[in-house]
């Protein structure tokens, strides 16, 4: 379940608006995220992971997603000011409903911070809802 929920829960890497100019640089970024279950006994441990990201990803959007499993994700109210990026999502999930929430932060030339809610519709084993707080920062370049 924490395999299946950890995958699910990395498709909701930020989106930046589309008619906002692109703010981060190319290159090879290290992606941090933290969850939180409400409900549940144990915090899980941070999961980090590297992602090259192109300058064709900034102006698509894809320098915010790390799954390929994002095609599953349906973002609305996408809002960028500067440098604060919000939107609602809402993500299928393989073999079990759907995971709605929020996500908000701010976003720079050399990364990210942002902070998701939201719940399961219907709950995943007891539990409802969740929390995550993702930072990415800027290694260099990709090879």
């Amino acid at each position: 379940m924490r395999h299946t929920l950890t995958a699910a829960l990395l498709v909701l890497l930020p989106l930046p608006a589309a008619a906002a100019a692109p703010t981060m640089q190319p290159g090879l970024y290290e992606i941090s995220v933290q969850m939180v279950m409400k409900g549940m006994p144990m915090q899980m441990p941070v999961s980090s992971f590297r992602h090259c990201i192109t300058p064709q990803d900034i102006v698509d959007g894809k320098a915010y997603v790390s799954s390929k499993d994002s095609k599953d994700c349906k973002v609305s109210n996408l809002k960028q000011s500067g440098d604060k990026i919000s939107y609602d999502f809402a993500c299928v999930m393989q073999g079990h409903g759907s995971m709605v929430g929020r996500a908000s932060g701010s976003s720079h030339a050399t990364g990210y911070d942002m902070t998701t809610s939201g719940r399961f519709v219907p709950a995943m084993e007891g539990m409802s809802e969740f929390s995550q707080k993702m930072r990415a920062r800027r290694l260099g370049d990709c090879k």
